[in-house]
């Protein structure tokens, strides 16, 4: 009797330690499966678009210039024509030449953008705080290569050679999907069209729209595929939002690249007017 209950009690604390150890995998097991999945349907290697940039070039300024007055000198009349002319001129009153009043010329102040300082994507329920990272370098095959930090702590990470918020240029995050906070782990979910508030160190808050989201081979491909997958890092003549991960999750095989545009529309606060 007392060894069946042994047993049993052993069967028991079996049972619940499968349990246990499958409400610890499941938060794991979940976005593998779910982010596998949805690799079938997110569009790889397009080509980079970008919309061209406005003009810089100022609008001509129109001058006020004075006619001049054409006196005939090769018609039979020319000469009374200019005595006439003469006469008028000094029977008319004296004009007085207005004097100059020097005025200071206002210069203009260009906004030099802000820097983002936090990141809510409610399709995800994301809302995460915004780093300044740098590159670091590493030796690759021999070859010296600069590669982009990631914060160690659920954050996003700004590179700090793009783009701020607020002004023309590439504004790029990047953040873990697997470890260190996942910041980005659910960043797959996010469709195209879906709003992404970015705030800045100013206080204002910008607002952009997805309007491409891209999977992109990483691991293990060829220098020159690795490069080419970067130039959505790189600056570009419009305004825009680019977010990197690694996907699926638990995996460094590609990077999940979603390109966002400034929704004007929705953006509060006074900085970037």
């Amino acid at each position: 009797m007392n060894t069946l209950k042994r047993t049993n009690r052993l069967a028991l604390l079996g049972v619940a330690l499968v349990i246990v150890g499958a409400a610890i995998a499941l938060p794991r097991i979940a976005p593998l499966v779910d982010s596998r999945r949805y690799t079938d349907t997110i569009p790889t290697a397009p080509p980079l678009t970008a919309a061209p940039p406005a003009s810089s070039t100022p609008a001509p300024v129109p001058t006020l210039t004075a006619s001049p007055t054409v006196v005939p000198s090769d018609s039979a009349g020319s000469a009374a024509t200019a005595t006439a002319v003469a006469a008028a001129a000094a029977d008319a009153p004296p004009v007085e030449t207005p004097t100059a009043v020097a005025t200071a010329t206002p210069t203009a102040t260009i906004w030099p953008g802000a820097e983002p300082v936090g990141v809510v994507i409610p399709s995800i329920g994301l809302d995460a705080p915004v780093v300044e990272i740098g590159l670091t370098y590493e030796l690759v095959g021999g070859t010296r290569q600069a590669i982009w930090d990631v914060p160690d702590t659920r954050a996003a990470g700004w590179h700090n050679t793009s783009a701020r918020l607020g002004v023309v240029g590439n504004a790029v995050l990047n953040g873990h999907n697997t470890s260190r906070g996942e910041v980005f782990r659910d960043l797959y979910r996010v469709e195209v069209g879906a709003a992404i508030t970015v705030e800045g160190a100013t206080g204002d808050l910008f607002v952009y729209r997805v309007a491409e989201k891209y999977i992109l081979p990483e691991a293990g491909q060829p220098l020159e595929v690795r490069l080419e997958n970067a130039r959505y890092i790189q600056t570009t003549p419009d305004e825009r939002l680019t977010l990197v991960t690694c996907h699926p999750y638990g995996s460094l095989a590609n990077r999940l690249v979603l390109i966002a545009f400034p929704d004007d529309g929705d953006r509060q606060g006074n900085g970037a007017s």
